[in-house]
């Protein structure tokens, strides 16, 4: 054999090495998305965003607000429910994730996907969503309505 034969690889031995340290990296994502997954950060970790004076929600009648969360547009529904107080609510279906409508004549959120209904208070009342609009972090301190992320 010659010198060159000696220091080669051979190709079985590179190809082995090579899937093996790519299969290394994506059992590495996905233990890293995992690890997110099983420990998310707390409720009230996003910092909070100023959606509205208190002035631009009417009592009990949801207002679809968009705001900057995560880097993302993100979007949802701010209640003024008055003595009550004040609530907030993604926009999202628990179904299939479709963006819901509040519809004024019914007084409902209402899935156009697979017909999920909820109450002004995002409880579920016919259809598929195993269960209620999820609740985000809100906050009215002088004047000002501020939303953040789901609660617990």
């Amino acid at each position: 054999m010659t010198e060159d034969q000696n220091n080669n690889m051979p190709r079985r031995k590179f190809l082995k090495l090579g899937v093996g340290s790519i299969g290394a990296v994506f059992g590495l994502t996905y233990v890293s998305l995992l690890g997110d997954f099983l420990m998310p950060p707390e409720a009230n970790a996003q910092t909070l965003q100023e959606v509205g004076k208190v002035a631009d929600f009417k009592v009990g009648e949801p207002k679809f607000v968009s705001y900057k969360g995560s880097g993302v547009e993100e979007g949802l529904y701010v209640i003024n429910q008055g003595s009550e107080g004040w609530l907030a609510l993604d926009f999202h279906c628990t179904h299939l994730q479709c963006a819901v409508n509040w519809v004024p004549a019914t007084q409902q959120f209402i899935c156009p996907c697979h017909g999920g209904v909820y109450d002004i208070k995002g409880n579920v009342l016919d259809g598929p969503p195993p269960k209620p609009l999820p609740r985000r972090v809100i906050k009215v301190e002088d004047n000002s309505v501020q939303v953040g992320g789901i609660t617990a």
